[in-house]
């Protein structure tokens, strides 16, 4: 029984997923030309500086994170609580990191397959 279900849910799902990209083909593409006039030059460059601020400060926060809880850790010799707060930490900074890179090249996906910013061939 569960098995059926499992199998029907995935047809479903599969059979509109391939609907909804057949019917998206007809969809009018949207001008573009006005993100890539010269108007525009200088919202794209505070986009870009403000991107590499954001990143520039994410990474040096947890460079400095990383280090104040790994000096916590060592100096919290056979306390459990407190290698334990560090612990947590630790890994509160490296998911935050992952989190800010991770938004960063969402944000960059989505404006690549909206066709607004990307590789550019010679």
């Amino acid at each position: 029984m569960k098995k059926s279900i499992i199998s029907l849910v995935s047809f479903i799902s599969t059979f509109f997923i391939k609907i909804s990209l057949a019917y998206a083909d007809d969809l009018p593409k949207p001008d573009m030309s006005v993100w890539n006039s010269d108007k525009m030059k200088p919202v794209r460059d505070f986009a870009n500086i403000a991107i590499g601020i954001i990143l520039g400060v994410a990474v040096l926060y947890a460079v400095i994170m990383i280090a104040w809880y790994g000096i916590k850790l060592q100096s919290a010799g056979g306390d459990p609580l407190k290698s334990q707060e560090a612990k947590h930490g630790l890994k509160a900074t490296v998911v935050g990191v992952g989190i800010t890179f991770a938004a960063i090249f969402i944000v960059g996906l989505i404006l690549y397959v909206l066709g607004i910013a990307g590789i550019k061939g010679n």
